[in-house]
């Protein structure tokens, strides 16, 4: 007895067989036909290349020409100079020794991610983040002023520039959105900062005149003026220079602290396993 699905098949086979390798060619067709913007000896610059290295967003017809022309000359050129280097120091093995140590780090690094993000948890928790703050406190002094508050910019010509003062001089949460109703009428620079404390440098450099630092007080405005305009700054809170930094604008730097100590410690145990195991098993061996 045949079995006539058997036979089907076996007719079809070549068939299927042709249909695929059309399909592969097809495809590998459509690669092809990639639009190649430039080539330097045999090695091709294409579109999606351009796409992935470019930001053209928000550029004119005449610029995005512009920063592509430049894109591809620096392209072309870097090639033609690495192949001129490479013929010069073919052969050179202080070179060769230093792009195999390279190509290790770079290989070392990217599985050493790929561990830390599978099997280590870099949970810190905040009872974790407290107790470091308190135990650690040498290294949380600060070295400048720290504030929070509110900062203004107006013109001295600005018709509304003493009812901002008055409102300065006490920006209460009450009167803060006539604050800044003010700013926008008189196009005056605006920074609200009283919810998250602030290093005085900082502070500087938001402002167009300079603000010399003095013995700020809670609850204090500080001026500067010029003949042009004058800048508010009313401290609602500050810690001075020398004194402890508050938990609150310390305990996003402990967290990195933490984070990377627990990353040294997995990573530095995994080494030493892998060592470990390296003796016992031969691939690492001692003289």
């Amino acid at each position: 007895m045949f079995d006539f699905d058997m036979v089907r098949m076996a007719r079809l086979l070549p068939f299927l067989v042709l249909m695929t390798l059309s399909s592969c060619d097809f495809i590998s067709s459509l690669v092809s036909r990639e639009k190649v913007v430039a080539e330097v000896l045999g090695k091709k610059l294409t579109e999606s290349d351009l796409n992935r290295n470019l930001d053209l967003a928000g550029l004119s017809p005449s610029d995005s020409a512009d920063a592509i022309d430049l894109y591809v000359k620096d392209w072309a050129s870097s090639n033609l100079m690495y192949e001129l280097a490479r013929d010069e120091f073919s052969g050179n093995k202080e070179i060769d020794s230093l792009v195999e140590s390279y190509r290790q780090s770079l290989y070392v690094y990217e599985y050493e991610l790929r561990l830390i993000k599978e099997h280590l948890s870099t949970q810190i928790t905040d009872d974790q983040v407290f107790t470091y703050y308190k135990e650690n406190t040498s290294l949380f002094y600060l070295q400048e002023p720290l504030l929070k508050g509110v900062l203004m910019t107006v013109l001295n010509k600005s018709p509304d520039y003493q009812v901002i003062k008055l409102l300065m001089e006490s920006p209460s949460d009450g009167n803060m959105d006539m604050i800044e109703s003010y700013s926008v009428k008189n196009a005056a620079k605006f920074d609200y900062f009283n919810n998250s404390w602030t290093l005085f440098s900082e502070v500087q450099k938001r402002c167009p005149l300079p603000i010399h630092e003095v013995d700020f007080k809670n609850g204090t405005l500080y001026t500067e003026t010029d003949s042009v305009r004058t800048v508010f700054l009313y401290v609602t809170k500050c810690v001075s220079a020398g004194d402890m930094q508050p938990f609150d604008f310390a305990k996003s730097r402990i967290r990195s602290i933490l984070t990377e100590q627990r990353k040294t410690g997995y990573l530095r145990s995994y080494r030493n396993e892998l060592y470990e195991r390296g003796l016992s098993n031969g691939s690492v061996k001692r003289y």
